[in-house]
């Protein structure tokens, strides 16, 4: 499916609906895995120069779909024909959750989203089922997990971990209120020992922090960052949707997200590049929508890149349409690999 036609023809009817009813389009259209298959050649763009490494994982491209687009990880198949590097399925809890009330996404000007979901899931045993049937898949599959306390991060993780390549801890999403304790690092910490006696170190883990804009807020996320390291998190993804006040929303507020956010997510990403001097691979999550997007955020540090607002605006065609333009930037700059660029503008 073309950029032009998703633009002009398929964007105009799913936006005539609420965001959560197009969503559902969407879902629908995504489980069609034989369709998306067939259109792999066409979508796909595959060359070494792409690749890259987060940690322990190779990446055939540095592109990934972030957590929230696929909540019960049912339509992994065609987003990996799309053509991401990876994708981040859930975020997952234990037990099922119905969410916040509706309406609780809305679109935004500046091609951006504000969502109050609250973690809508099916629950982690129910989800585990659906990717028992995922094993022979092509490339990464993600997980993020999430919950309201330590016991339920770990048995999220238990029932999870060996369906995952990788496991993304969300203590971030700012439509939650009590995931938000494990932003303090003391209580951040104590998670991390809570999972290392289950840990299964064969797979790599991530942990994906939230946006801020005072000193103080940076210091805690600095720090929050600081035991990551301590700890041997495998990955930072930064960042999570910066919260807002959203009257329409149940509980108030929402988290933004899109090009809206992009400027603050490069702040942040730098940030932890020169805090930690590369010690810890970056994924870089927040208003990603074009080559040029993701060029900055590499050389800002990043490793690899997160989007799922793009994907609304633009539709399927924006992994490909990114992956030629890092081609031809690769050219224009006489670089060999993506792999040279990380932190390149930091130095």
């Amino acid at each position: 499916m073309g950029l032009s036609l998703y633009k002009s023809i398929v964007r105009p009817a799913l936006f005539l609906t609420s965001p959560e009813t197009a969503h559902y389009v969407a879902k629908w259209a995504f489980r069609r895995a034989r369709l998306w298959k067939l259109l792999r050649w066409r979508l796909c763009v595959e060359d070494e120069r792409l690749q890259v490494k987060v940690g322990q994982l190779t990446l055939a491209n540095p592109v990934g779909l972030a957590a929230g687009f696929d909540k019960n990880c049912e339509m992994y198949r065609a987003l990996l024909d799309i053509g991401f590097g990876y994708v981040v399925l859930g975020t997952v809890t234990i037990n099922p959750r119905e969410g916040n009330p509706k309406p609780r996404m809305w679109r935004y000007p500046g091609r951006s989203l504000v969502n109050s979901m609250g973690l809508p899931n099916d629950g982690a045993r129910k989800i585990a089922g659906n990717l028992s049937r995922s094993m022979d898949r092509p490339k990464p599959l993600v997980v993020s997990i999430s919950g309201l306390s330590e016991e339920e991060f770990v048995d999220c993780y238990r029932e999870i971990v060996c369906f995952a390549d990788a496991i993304e801890l969300n203590i971030s999403t700012p439509n939650t209120v009590g995931v938000r304790i494990f932003q303090d690092p003391a209580v951040f910490k104590k998670l991390l020992d809570g999972l290392g006696g289950v840990r299964d170190h064969g797979k790599p883990f991530w942990v994906k922090i939230p946006p801020y804009f005072t000193e103080k807020e940076r210091e805690n996320v600095l720090e929050l960052v600081d035991v990551a390291v301590r700890e041997s998190v495998d990955a930072i993804t930064a960042v999570n949707t910066r919260i807002i006040q959203e009257p329409r929303a149940s509980i108030g507020t929402g988290g933004l997200s899109g090009p809206l956010i992009f400027k603050d997510m490069l702040r942040i990403v730098s940030d932890v590049y020169q805090h930690t001097r590369g010690k810890i691979p970056i994924n870089a999550c927040g208003g990603i929508s074009s080559a040029q997007d993701t060029w900055e955020a590499l050389k800002a540090g990043a490793s690899s890149v997160q989007l799922y607002t793009a994907l609304i605006y633009e539709g399927p065609r924006i992994v490909s349409s990114i992956n030629q333009g890092l081609l031809r930037m690769l050219e224009d700059a006489k670089l060999s690999s993506l792999s040279e660029l990380t932190g390149a503008g930091e130095h």
